[in-house]
């Protein structure tokens, strides 16, 4: 084993930031992923790990800290944080234009777009949608990703406080438009009539639940729960599973 790589006794593999750069220079080169929490971040951790992308594990609390004494040192480099941006090789680009709408010419990606605009109506969140890649057919139907910078702000905002870090109600959704799920739900849409009362139709409020459903789900990850969301959460959880249950 080089003296740039070490394994202590609980098995846990450390290497040099050189090392890293230099295992991974045709992957991604320059560029240094990185987790602060294994456990919140494993949804991200996976799509990264399943396209064969490394991930370092900066979970101590001074880490978070030292990632910008290190941007100093290495300023040819960029640290991206797993939930803070996507890379282009979890993408599949073949399936973004594809047409699915005849009548309106919309590709699927711009009809899941309006769909969950629609369904979740805040200007504070914006909708991304892409077709994720994944090796074994798992990815989420959607994440939540909070721009490096903006979460920095926060984190140091909070540090000098001495306060808690409140999750940003600025941040993005992306949704995968290659996931099953999320296609289910623009296909439920697109059958929905308004009612003569100018009320959703069934199938209509349906997709919007599943829409809100999907972000909370996404929005765990991010440990972006307060008291009120957790508790929408629950009530809804219940409402859809007693309306899956009536079919």
């Amino acid at each position: 084993m080089s003296e740039k790589q070490a394994v202590d006794a609980n098995g846990n593999f450390y290497t040099t930031i050189k090392a890293y750069l230099e295992r991974n220079q045709e992957k991604h080169e320059n560029r240094i992923y990185y987790a602060t929490d294994e456990v919140a971040q494993a949804t991200y951790i996976s799509l990264l790990k399943n396209q064969g992308l490394e991930v370092l594990f900066m979970d101590s609390f001074i880490d978070t800290h030292f990632v910008s004494f290190l941007e100093q040192e290495y300023s040819d480099v960029k640290f991206s944080r797993v939930d803070a941006d996507l890379d282009d090789t979890l993408i599949d680009s073949e399936q973004e234009n594809e047409i699915v709408d005849a009548s309106t010419n919309k590709t699927r990606s711009e009809q899941v777009k309006e769909v969950f605009e629609k369904a979740l109506n805040r200007p504070s969140i914006k909708i991304r949608t892409e077709a994720l890649k994944s090796a074994d057919q798992l990815a989420p139907p959607a994440i939540v990703l909070v721009p490096e910078e903006l979460r920095r702000m926060q984190e140091m905002s909070a540090f000098l406080q001495q306060q808690g870090v409140e999750f940003p109600d600025s941040h993005t959704l992306l949704v995968n438009t290659s996931h099953p799920l999320i296609q289910n739900v623009a296909k439920l849409s697109q059958g929905s009539i308004v009612q003569t009362d100018g009320s959703q139709s069934p199938s209509a409020q349906l997709a919007t639940q599943i829409c809100e459903q999907v972000y909370d789900l996404a929005l765990m990850a991010q440990k972006g729960f307060d008291a009120d969301g957790m508790k929408a959460f629950t009530e809804r959880s219940t409402s859809l599973l007693t309306k899956l249950t009536e079919r």
